[in-house]
């Protein structure tokens, strides 16, 4: 991303970059909930002249420290479809991540592609990938750097420029710069917007209009918790201690079991709060000999400990290792 990076700096005087904060929404503390980045609407006007071999290619994320290491990307790589001004898209382009502190950049980048051109055929290949962009995160992670790796490869051979672009950034609260926060980040191919801008009912506004000019429009999700913490990893694990449980095979059902809270407990796929949460279900669970396997998934999170929960901040994983 870091040819977007590069390219933005150069024509940000050019463009109207404008964050929407969502009404009631609160910056983001670190370690205190999830981040995910939606391209929502946009146009290009160029694009009624392209014809059908050519089409846009988005190529975008977010970047954030993930792993106590250096800061990570998950990028996507997509051909969104639109021709009118305003296409109401909703589409995801990064992963929901835990947020642990420092800088969140978020980046995004529309390029022309050719049906039979290198890059329309990078967007192709690395465009299946997508779907693998997802938990466990560290898997995804390594995923997405590769994607992202190999497509500036094709856009430095190619010597391709976006049409339209973003690099923006926020750190968490304190830090004197934009917080992280739940809202809608926009760009504008020009200096000042016709009108002042408003989300209503979802989309983008200028002075109470739709907005007829080249414009991108991406949505900053923040949530407090997950609303799918169990990975297929702790599912598997789960649903193997209680099958040796069925079987009498106690032994082997104590090892399964401690694997699945320990996973869960040091899950990076998670925050702190919300390892500890699920860890102490999964331990609930199965010393009550309910296999997880067998509740509707609705049924199962509304069992999980309140995140206020005070136990939560007296709970050792030797508690529940016991």
């Amino acid at each position: 991303m870091k040819r977007v990076a590069e390219w933005f700096r150069a024509e940000a005087e050019h463009m109207h970059l404008e964050f929407i904060p969502e009404p009631g929404s609160a910056p983001l503390l670190p370690r205190e909930g999830y981040i995910r980045v939606w391209l929502v609407e946009g146009f290009l006007a160029q694009r009624r002249t392209w014809g059908n071999e050519h089409y846009p290619a988005l190529h975008g994320g977010v970047t954030l420290s993930f792993l106590g290491a250096e800061p990570v990307s998950f990028t996507t790589v997509t051909a969104p479809s639109w021709s009118t001004p305003g296409v109401h898209l909703d589409q995801q382009v990064s992963p929901l991540v835990p947020y642990n502190g420092g800088v969140v950049t978020v980046t995004a980048a529309l390029y022309q592609a050719s049906q039979q051109g290198p890059l329309g055929a990078a967007v192709q290949v690395l465009g299946a990938f997508a779907g693998l962009i997802g938990p466990p995160l560290a898997t995804a992670a390594t995923i997405a750097g590769k994607m992202s790796e190999g497509l500036d490869a094709v856009l430095e051979a190619t010597g391709d420029q976006p049409q339209l672009g973003v690099h923006w950034s926020m750190v968490a609260p304190g830090g004197g710069g934009r917080p992280v926060q739940a809202g809608h980040l926009a760009v504008l191919d020009a200096p000042l917007p016709p009108g002042p801008l408003s989300i209503v009912d979802g989309r983008l506004r200028a002075g109470g209009e739709p907005l007829k000019m080249d414009h991108l429009l991406l949505r900053i999700e923040c949530r407090e918790e997950r609303d799918d913490p169990f990975t297929p990893e702790l599912d598997a694990l789960v649903r193997r201690a209680a099958e040796e449980g069925l079987r009498g095979n106690l032994d082997s059902m104590r090892a399964f079991r401690s694997e699945a809270i320990i996973r869960a407990w040091n899950s990076t796929d998670l925050v702190p709060k919300d390892g500890r949460r699920v860890a102490k279900l999964i331990a609930a669970e199965l010393d009550a000999a309910r296999p997880l396997g067998i509740v509707p998934t609705e049924e199962l999170l509304s069992r999980l400990p309140d995140r206020d929960d005070p136990e939560l901040k007296r709970l050792r994983l030797d508690d529940l290792l016991r």
